[in-house]
């Protein structure tokens, strides 16, 4: 009995556990490889600041090759500490459920507004400042 309900909890609780980030490490610039993110898809990255508080962000290739970045938070639901979720071509916000296609993924609904992160893609690699990130520790 005390076996299933452990099951039930863990089962019930995959949605509130936030996806893998994968870490990134950079002197004044972050660099991803352009082939880590096909068209129509994102992944979730994570970097310590140098205070030690962990800071995460979304790269995502829209249908159009445009790689667009946004931090794992939302200017209203940040507090909650929820972040994002990513299915189907969508960005979902785990806490309001808002959805957003990864080509419009910066446009926001209502008050969930993703928080924009600048990039620059440099030939076959996506970069990022590593003081831009460290302005969002705020966010985590």
């Amino acid at each position: 009995m005390i076996v299933l309900l452990a099951i039930g909890a863990a089962v019930a609780a995959g949605p509130l556990i936030a996806p893998a980030c994968t870490p990134v490490k950079g002197d004044g610039i972050v660099t991803v490889p352009l082939a880590e993110l096909g068209p129509g898809t994102a992944r979730f990255f994570c970097y310590r600041d140098s205070a030690g508080h962990q800071v995460r962000f979304v790269l995502a290739r829209g249908n159009d090759g445009i790689v667009r970045s946004v931090f794992d938070a939302c200017r209203q639901c940040y507090r909650f500490h929820k972040g994002y979720a990513v299915a189907d071509g969508f960005l979902i916000c785990r806490l309001c459920g808002n959805r957003y296609k990864l080509d419009e993924m910066q446009a926001g609904k209502a008050s969930c507004q993703p928080v924009h992160l600048d990039n620059t893609r440099r030939g076959d690699r996506v970069e990022l400042r590593v003081a831009a990130l460290e302005k969002g520790h705020s966010l985590f």
